[in-house]
Formats: C-alpha cells, structure tokens, sequence
C-alpha cells in the first residue's frame, strides 16, 4: 500500500478537487485507491447531522459506509480552533490513528487530504507536520496557481525539507482562468523546487503530465 498526505499552498488551493482527480485517475488505471478527508471545519447541518462538502465529494469514490471523515466543525475557521470551541482537542497521534485503520488494508493507494496549509495548526504544539511523520506520509503538495503562489509555494517547500519530510512532487492547480504569466510562474517553481512536477491541472480541467507516477 502506497499512501500519501495531500496538502496545499493554502486555504481553497484546491486540494480536494486534487484529491478527487487522483482518485478517478487510480480508478481509470485499474487501481484501488480510497480518499480521506479526516478533519473538516466549514460543514453545514442536514438532517440533524453536520455534513462536509469536501468529505461528500470524496466519499463518491469510496465504498459505501466507509467512513472517511471523522471530525466535523460547523465553523469556517481553523479546525484546532474549532475544537477548542466543542471542548475537543485535535491530536497528530489521534487522527493517524483513524487514518491507518485496518479496514483500509485492502486498497492499493490512500490518499489523506489536510485541513488548510502544511503549517496549519492541530492543537497548540502540533501542525499537520507531526500527523505526516507520525503516519509516514509521502506529501503531495498543491500549488494553487494565482498571484502570490511563488512566495506561498517556496515557504511550504522549505517547511517540507527542514522537516525532512518526504515529498512525492507537487501539482499546478491553475485557479485563475486570467493569471498573468501563467507558464513563467510554473516554470519558475519547476527551477526552484527540487521535486518533481507530477502534474497541471487546467482552469475547471483534468489532471495532466508525464511525471505522474504513483
């Protein structure tokens, strides 16, 4: 079993939409592979229960009554926040737990989608960096591709590499439809980061690129 830690650039960089490409692509290549979504902040009330809209997204691809989201907040702000404020307390050992359960043995490939940013706080010592060591993740990072994404991207790569930690490559995710220099902000990134581009993904298109191995 492969798995890997999907994380972003930033908030609403487009890591579930990643997420959910990654899974189609697995299906399409004869592949198992099973997406999670184990803590979401933002969710709304259906029938009496908290829903997440990212978790709904990646829950078509996994197996009926699987369980791919375990932590629900209704607030749109920062999950280690969110819990404080049910009383709960979010922890890097809890959710890789949930996240390396044994009813997942049977897929080839786990795919585990972060909250926010590599550096977004889990409790008030931990980050989503204690979770990827702790469960021995590979990272995928996406790069959500709009202005301010060079000085976002180069921050999260450096985090990456002084925690040692290992990076399958990352992934252009074009957002803005009008971005200025699209190609030359992409080639930029392809100089400086020191991990392979595994893949572009066009304004509203599918996932693209020679380097996508898995």
């Amino acid at each position: 079993m492969k798995r890997y830690f999907i994380t972003g650039t930033d908030t609403d960089c487009g890591k579930t939409y990643i997420m959910c490409e990654l899974l189609k692509l697995a299906q399409q290549q004869g592949r198992s592979a099973i997406g999670l979504k184990p803590v979401s902040s933002g969710c709304h009330f259906s029938n009496g229960k908290l829903v997440s809209e990212d978790a709904s997204l990646i829950q078509q691809y996994a197996p009926p009554g699987l369980d791919i989201c375990h932590w629900y907040f209704l607030p749109p702000i920062s999950p280690h926040i969110a819990a404080e404020k049910k009383h709960e307390r979010l922890s890097a050992a809890d959710i890789t737990r949930f996240c390396l359960q044994d009813s997942l043995s049977g897929f080839d490939e786990v795919y585990i989608e972060g909250a926010g940013g590599l550096m977004a706080p889990l409790n008030e010592s931990e980050t989503w960096i204690d979770f990827a060591k702790q469960a021995d993740l590979e990272v995928i990072l996406v790069v959500g591709m709009r202005l301010g994404c060079l000085n976002h991207a180069l921050l999260t790569v450096s985090a990456m590499v002084n925690q040692q930690l290992n990076c399958a490559g990352w992934i252009a995710n074009c957002l803005d439809p009008n971005m200025l220099a699209l190609e030359e902000n992409i080639a930029t990134l392809r100089q400086r980061i020191k991990m392979p581009l595994l893949g572009t993904i066009a304004y509203q298109g599918g996932l693209t690129g020679s380097g996508l191995s898995f």
